[in-house]
């Protein structure tokens, strides 16, 4: 059996669904990660390469990895219900959820739809530009309109370019071995549709200040200023609610410092009374 099985199922609509997971016996809780666009289930490899007590489950949203297209325009809703159907395949009732990016807004959703299946929320830098004045402005919308001409071009790479640069250098694709990069290349293609996505969800301010679900926001230090605003735009909209900086880390907390993602995770999941064995 391999270390990270790959599995796949269908969604409501018959869409197909992929998802890694990794359960060795006595495995427990469950934790439905999410990823961030783009990076697919990569996002994750620190957690379940070195926390194995836990039973992980990693869909890929649409558009990423083995799953359907997204097509025009996918939701943060409909994401969330493939990710509830990830967790009927796996006959998990109920799961600590936690995401990046795309993902924690994911998270966060199915939280609001389905509060039931989820035993906490874990976010990392959550998107949800509705909470700010003018949606935060034109900045996620001016760089999916920017990525489709490019994509309508062929020029992937270049807009590969838009959203790696930022995080990891203009020399990225130094920084990418060739598997990684085959995936971002697929996985680009979908991109600008789910910032779209994450433009249209507005939930409302009602069921965000009363979600009753033990939650945690976490936000990189070195992150770019317009994702540390979202995620302080999140905490304000929920009920009080544990906010933690993480040093050495940008976007993508769980890859840029594993060692202080892990160590909070556990201490969340301690918290919350499902801490696994070590």
């Amino acid at each position: 059996m391999a270390l990270i099985e790959q599995r796949m199922t269908q969604a409501d609509d018959g869409a197909r669904i992929a998802y890694e997971v990794r359960h060795e016996p006595g495995a427990s809780p469950a934790i439905l990660a999410l990823h961030g666009v783009l990076v697919g289930t990569s996002n994750w490899v620190h957690q379940m390469l070195r926390l194995p007590q836990f039973h992980w489950i990693a869909p890929f949203f649409r558009g990423h990895g083995n799953s359907a297209p997204a097509g025009e325009r996918p939701t943060i809703e409909r994401a969330a219900y493939d990710a509830l159907a990830v967790l009927d395949a796996e006959d998990v009732e109920q799961a600590v959820v936690i995401g990046n990016s795309l993902g924690a807004t994911v998270a966060l959703a199915l939280g609001l739809l389905r509060p039931e299946r989820v035993r906490g929320l874990l976010l990392v830098e959550p998107s949800v530009p509705a909470l700010l004045p003018d949606r935060g402005g034109d900045r996620l919308s001016a760089a999916a309109r920017q990525a489709r001409v490019l994509l309508d071009d062929g020029k992937v790479d270049e807009a590969l370019d838009l959203f790696l640069t930022p995080r990891l250098g203009a020399d990225w694709p130094q920084k990418v071995g060739r598997r990684r990069l085959a995936e971002w290349r697929h996985n680009v293609h979908s991109t600008p549709a789910w910032f779209d996505a994450v433009m249209d969800f507005d939930p409302g301010p009602g069921p965000l200040a009363a979600l009753d679900i033990p939650t945690l926001l976490v936000y990189g230090a070195n992150t770019q200023p317009e994702y540390r605003e979202l995620t302080l735009a999140v905490a304000d909209a929920l009920p009080p609610t544990d906010l933690v900086e993480v040093p050495d880390a940008g976007h993508g907390v769980p890859v840029d410092n594993p060692d202080a993602f892990n160590a909070l995770l556990l201490e969340f999941l301690e918290r919350i009374g499902v801490g696994g064995s070590s």
